[in-house]
């Protein structure tokens, strides 16, 4: 894994966030967009359509969002995990205590909830008493997920060992904020001329 105190061996062109819901996985990837200048493809957009219901095009509308040469999204769905960490060279990872992402995530949902907050197609979060009725709550969900994340990165590092991947690992969101204020005079000078590419080690693969 890199050290969030260096800088970045290379400009990444196609950037994940993987975390826990309420981890903040959306606010860093439009940071990063921002900082990096990458376009922003929000998987969330992609999955659902109104009414909750997931678009039956979604891995479709995901492998055709990875092959752009420049990106930045989140990482949270199993189905079109491999798919993403395949095309991506960096993966930002938001490994925080559960008691963090779980306020985080209450206090989400409530603000969501008293504003009417609309969502992706037209949706808004349930009212929160769903909590005790529907076991598709947010905050139900989130609990039942807890661990999802990091069981998730570390199957790719042990069922895809050819992916090569930069792993950047926050356990606490003050490192993350530090590494963000960081970021925008540390990253390598983008090159002046010349087609694009990305350089990829030629020793051993894997998560780095």
């Amino acid at each position: 894994m890199l050290n969030p105190q260096a800088a970045l061996p290379r400009r990444p062109d196609r950037v994940l966030v993987a975390g826990g819901s309420g981890a903040g996985k959306t606010t860093v990837a439009d940071k990063c967009a921002g900082l990096l200048a990458l376009p922003r493809i929000e998987l969330d957009e992609l999955y659902y359509e109104s009414g909750w219901r997931v678009r039956p095009e979604f891995p479709q509308e995901v492998a055709r969002a990875a092959g752009q040469p420049r990106w930045v999204t989140e990482w949270h769905y199993p189905e079109v995990a491999t798919v993403l960490a395949r095309r991506a060279d960096l993966l930002i990872w938001l490994d925080y205590p559960v008691r963090t992402t779980m306020t985080s995530l209450v206090l989400r949902t409530l603000l969501r909830s008293l504003h009417k907050e609309v969502l992706w197609s037209g949706n808004q979060e349930p009212p929160l008493r769903s909590v005790f009725t529907d076991p598709e709550n947010i905050l139900r969900y989130g609990w039942a997920t807890r661990h999802s994340a990091s069981d998730q990165v570390r199957a790719l590092a042990r069922d895809a060992p050819d992916i090569e991947l930069d792993v950047l690992r926050f356990t606490r969101p003050a490192d993350l904020s530090g590494w963000l204020l960081r970021l925008a005079g540390t990253l390598p000078a983008p090159a002046s001329s010349g087609p694009h590419t990305t350089e990829r080690s030629t020793g051993a693969s894997g998560l780095r």
